[in-house]
């Protein structure tokens, strides 16, 4: 009974979706990685025919041919509906003592197929958002340089200055686009070089603040820094630019005359960390975008980021900085008052 239980625990470990069923094909087993694959709990298909589940691309009989094991394309029929194309590796079940019997088989489905799938669906997704991003600002560079070549005579200077502006500002979004792709790229493809060393936080922060005062309006700045702070590790240029990031966004995201708190402290867990927040006064984050905010073209819908620029990668930038320089960065709070992001970097 105990080797049963064991048995039946380490099958759950498996990151693999596991189906067994009988010399009849019914169900008699499913791993956890099979019911959040499908949905299915063993509880209710246990006893049902296998094919409520899979159904194997060929004619191949498993339980009638002499092969232990073979792979094989198959669909997989979720509970919600859905189904996915796969492959597939069988066993045939057999007794120690009577090797001809065949008691049933197992069915392991392969994940790696399921990350190409979802791969494809990245890939496409991915094509699509890039295509909305370029076609936005391109269609206004288009339809006032248009404008300006054929209207130009008629046209005010204030309002062929207006129109310039305008060319030139969508011009800038889309550089800012392509340098954010081009930073993801190295990113992903680990091509990114970093110069760690012991840099003075405080430093860092005001010249951040400095730069982006002329972006601030009525908002002001509060700082909240511990009185001894150690030097952080970390690459210099990298560590501004997460400070922009995060700044900027707190800037962009709250309403004027508000206040932008940046607090740092030393904490000690299981190695020395310093942790550095940045509060805003915003409009918060929904409990549904939360869980977005730091993938790729994540962009919030409200009013306040409707009123805004971006390229939906700053977060998702920001985290793999963080990460590569082995520190971590999450959501503090957000609600109607505002929101808080927090990132810890190591300590000298």
């Amino acid at each position: 009974m105990l080797e049963n239980l064991i048995l039946a625990q380490a099958i759950d470990l498996i990151p693999d979706p596991i189906i067994a069923i009988d010399d009849q094909s019914r169900i008699v087993f499913t791993n956890e990685a099979h019911t959040q694959l499908t949905g299915w709990k063993l509880a209710e298909i246990k006893g049902q025919n296998g094919r409520l589940i899979y159904e194997i691309l060929s004619d191949v009989n498993l339980l009638a041919d002499e092969k232990k094991n073979f792979k094989q394309e198959a669909i997989l029929y979720k509970k919600d509906g859905n189904k996915l194309t796969l492959n597939i590796t069988c066993t045939a079940l057999k007794h120690d003592g009577l090797p001809n019997v065949k008691l049933g088989q197992i069915v392991v489905f392969h994940p790696l197929f399921l990350q190409a799938q979802d791969i494809q669906k990245t890939s496409d997704d991915f094509v699509s958002t890039v295509s909305h991003e370029l076609r936005t600002p391109l269609t206004s560079i288009k339809g006032f340089a248009e404008t300006l070549i054929k209207s130009s005579d008629k046209l005010k200077e204030s309002d062929q200055k207006r129109f310039l502006q305008i060319i030139k500002d969508q011009a800038d979004h889309l550089t800012r686009l392509v340098e954010d792709l081009l930073f993801v790229s190295r990113l992903d493809n680990h091509k990114l070089h970093l110069t760690i060393r012991e840099l003075a936080l405080k430093k860092h922060i005001d010249r951040v603040c400095e730069v982006l005062a002329g972006q601030a309006g009525g908002r002001i700045f509060i700082y909240d820094f511990q009185a001894k702070l150690s030097t952080v590790m970390a690459d210099s240029d990298r560590l501004e630019q997460i400070l922009n990031n995060l700044i900027g966004n707190a800037i962009k995201y709250s309403p004027d005359n508000s206040s932008i708190t940046i607090k740092t402290q030393f904490e000690k867990k299981e190695k020395n960390q310093i942790i550095i927040s940045i509060t805003d006064q915003g409009a918060g984050i929904s409990e549904e975008d939360q869980e977005l905010i730091f993938t790729r073209f994540s962009r919030l819908d409200n009013p306040l980021t409707r009123q805004t620029k971006g390229t939906g990668l700053g977060l998702y930038i920001t985290k793999s900085l963080i990460l590569a320089m082995k520190g971590e960065v999450w959501l503090d709070k957000s609600d109607s008052n505002g929101s808080t992001f927090s990132f810890s970097l190591p300590a000298k």
